[in-house]
């Protein structure tokens, strides 16, 4: 059984590049360990909350130019402009050491 990714980014930019990339899930903006247990996140949230998902996903641009990247924190940029940048999801798994 696959559950429902959760969704916490607030860039409208960085949303509709997953939907294109077919990653669609429960947008919620501020997240609960309850609701992320044994998920999959995608979004940045505090450590002490990630141990509590089953995976977490940021979306890392290498390539956008300052100017791309001032458009970008200001969710002013095109999906085709986050592919042309290079754009791609890194996922990690969060675990407390003691």
């Amino acid at each position: 059984m696959t559950t429902e990714p959760i969704i916490t980014f607030k860039n409208p930019a960085i949303v509709d590049w997953l939907h294109h990339k077919g990653i669609k899930g429960k947008h919620i903006d501020y997240v609960t360990p309850q609701d992320i247990a044994h998920k999959h996140v995608f979004g940045h949230i505090p450590m002490w909350l990630a141990v509590f998902a089953d995976k977490i996903s940021e979306i890392s641009v290498p390539g956008l130019t300052p100017p791309e990247r001032e458009r970008f924190n200001k969710g002013q940029i095109t999906v085709q402009e986050l592919d042309a940048a290079g754009a791609y999801v890194a996922t990690y798994q969060v675990r407390p050491v003691s």
